[in-house]
């Protein structure tokens, strides 16, 4: 019932819902709503959704991520802050980013942070050309979030990493 009346975007009906219901749910239920609602930009219940989670002591890192990005959208940092503290003192992890593309019969593996590809600088070095054009063709993102801000900063770092590591390899 939760998950259908997250899923319309009625979310007063399904926290009414959850708090009437006289079972111990755990935090599955407030974790269903929590995501509907970040999906949905319903911060308010969002955010009631997830501090019930974080209550309840969930070892689910994508719902600790989920209510920092609510409290990065109302930029409430010392929120984002306090929920990744809660994240490390409860020693939750999130598995870093991971993602794969078949070219040409070769499959290559790219994981956040990590610069191992054997082309990582002509990757980095075509995703600044990428963005370059985009800003130059007047793209803009239809919605600023930090998260913006933190992947072009993320992607600078990272190109000059591996522009140290390369050189000291050779070196």
């Amino acid at each position: 019932m939760v998950d259908i009346l997250s899923r319309a975007g009625l979310f007063k009906e399904a926290k009414d819902f959850i708090e009437s219901v006289p079972i111990n749910h755990g935090t599955c239920l407030w974790r269903i709503v929590l995501g509907a609602c970040h999906n949905y930009r319903n911060f308010d219940i969002g955010a009631y959704a997830g501090e019930r989670v974080m209550e309840l002591g969930s070892q689910d890192s994508s719902a600790y991520i989920l209510l920092a990005n609510i409290y990065a959208a109302w930029s409430r940092w010392d929120d984002v802050e306090r929920i990744r503290g809660l994240m490390r003192l409860r020693g939750v992890d999130k598995d870093p980013g991971c993602s794969w593309v078949e070219l040409y019969n070769t499959v290559h593996v790219f994981v956040a942070r990590e610069l191992q590809h054997p082309e990582i600088e002509d990757i980095y070095a075509e995703l600044r050309r990428l963005i370059k054009n985009m800003k130059d063709e007047g793209y803009r993102p239809a919605s600023r979030s930090p998260c913006h801000d933190y992947l072009e900063s993320e992607i600078k770092f990272q190109t000059e990493e591996a522009s140290q590591l390369m050189a000291s390899a050779l070196s």
